[in-house]
């Protein structure tokens, strides 16, 4: 008797989120003969991708997140299609679990993934990458690329190791997934010292929309490529604030940014 009332809420529950249009988690869907599961690629679900009879690719939602189930009831689709002004399939089932497709990616395919977006990037402090240390990941099978961002490295020469933030790009290059991988990076001698040095001369840009005016400056204190610093103009002595975009050349930025 219990067990056939916790099943009766277990149901409520889940038409109830239906109803709302939630996802809900594979665990409160159950197993029904008349529900029918469907792996979809991408953040949104097409009607071809759930009822193969289907002539009319509809876009039916975004897809449930990385994990999560979304179910979708056959009325649903009905009303889609009525409202498209399109035929509705047959043989659609009463109810469709949806989840997203994924695909395992081993240590060292994710090692390999880094190291080809690496090869096309101009790493900070002429750093090079001496091993890439992975985990293996469930990441989504649409996904076609990934990037990563350095942290502010040290000034120092020699081997060191950094937790990195990595991201994977879908389509249209859309981020669908982050995780963390470790990076063992050599610096090379010239890492131990500053970017642009302190009385270094400098050309600050300052731009105003499509307008772009260059000055000689000065750099007034050690920096590194990608940090802010205050710059002394020459010959007026203005103190400015200015971002390093290489070796030679400083942005202005405004105040408060």
């Amino acid at each position: 008797m219990k067990t056939a009332l916790a099943l009766l809420v277990l149901a409520a529950l889940a038409a109830a989120a239906n109803a709302r249009g939630d996802v809900i988690p594979p665990s409160l869907t159950g197993s029904r003969a008349d529900t029918s599961h469907v792996e979809v690629l991408g953040a949104r679900v097409h009607l071809k991708e759930l009822v193969r009879s289907a002539t009319d690719d509809l876009d039916l939602g975004a897809s449930p997140p990385i994990g999560s189930t979304r179910i979708i009831q056959r009325l649903e689709i009905e009303r889609a299609c009525t409202s498209a002004n399109v035929a509705v399939p047959k043989k659609v089932p009463n109810a469709i679990r949806v989840t997203r497709k994924m695909r395992h990616l081993s240590a060292t395919e994710i090692a390999d993934a880094v190291r080809t977006q690496a090869a096309s990037m101009t790493l900070p402090k002429s750093a090079t990458i001496s091993n890439v240390r992975a985990m293996p990941l469930d990441v989504p099978a649409d996904f076609q690329r990934v990037s990563f961002d350095l942290p502010k490295l040290p000034r120092r020469a020699g081997m060191i190791t950094v937790p990195t933030s990595i991201t994977f790009h879908g389509a249209d290059d859309v981020a669908i997934m982050r995780g963390v991988v470790k990076l063992d990076l050599i610096l090379p001698p010239e890492a131990a010292f500053a970017d642009i040095a302190r009385g270094a001369s400098v050309t600050l840009v300052i731009k105003r929309g499509l307008v772009e005016v260059s000055a000689a400056a000065v750099a007034t204190t050690d920096a590194d490529i990608g940090s802010v610093i205050p710059v002394t103009l020459k010959p007026s002595g203005r103190v400015l604030r200015a971002r390093a975009l290489d070796k030679e050349h400083v942005v202005f930025v405004e105040e408060g940014s």
